[in-house]
């Protein structure tokens, strides 16, 4: 399994045309992964997405593959599992987090009330200068795609996923609850779900 590559892309918005990648976190041979625009270069993700044996998404195949396409050099990967059409299978539809909940893989309460448009509040913020706004976007990125290995797991081999997702991203809870303040969401202090919101900043 450590030659699959789960993959999960946030972006300014849902057209292609107009809207661009902000950040892409992918897991791949044991290890976290992570590109952000206007800081890194696409060697890495360009290089993994070529060897891996297998690309897994949820919903991937209508959004992050194709964003993928556009703005991080890829081509259309040849071995694409899109898990959202495995759930579709066993009877489960909805998004990311309502699939992932119902299989019981639910997201840590510090993060429970994000979504697509809190990311993009996030980028916002980081732009602007906030440092902790990117280390919160990438936390946020990391768990959707610790959600899909989750459901590959569940889906295509039938047993649970570990505990220990060893995310590297961490927040302490007073910058979590600042820049959630104003998205409907909330950070506690306490470990929860396996995250831990350290109390010394980001990492």
């Amino acid at each position: 399994m450590d030659e699959v590559m789960v993959l999960d892309i946030e972006t300014t918005g849902l057209s292609r045309r107009n809207d661009l990648v902000t950040t892409a976190c992918w897991y791949y041979q044991g290890t976290w992964h992570r590109w952000v625009r206007d800081m890194d270069t696409t060697d890495e993700f360009t290089r993994h997405w070529s060897s891996c044996l297998e690309l897994i998404t949820f919903n991937g195949r209508n959004f992050d593959e194709k964003f993928a396409i556009k703005d991080l050099g890829v081509e259309q990967h040849p071995r694409h599992r899109d898990l959202m059409f495995e759930g579709w299978k066993k009877g489960f539809r909805g998004g990311l987090k309502k699939v992932a909940e119902s299989c019981g893989l639910p997201r840590p309460p510090e993060i429970s009330g994000m979504d697509g448009r809190s990311a993009i509040t996030l980028w916002h913020q980081w732009q602007a200068g906030d440092p902790d706004a990117l280390e919160l976007l990438s936390l946020y990125n990391a768990w959707d795609v610790w959600l899909t290995l989750g459901l590959y797991h569940y889906f295509l081999h039938g047993k649970p996923l570990e505990a220990d997702h060893r995310i590297p991203w961490k927040l302490n809870s007073e910058a979590a609850s600042r820049l959630l303040s104003n998205q409907g969401g909330g950070a506690g202090s306490t470990i929860a779900g396996g995250v831990q919101l350290s109390p010394h900043g980001g990492s």
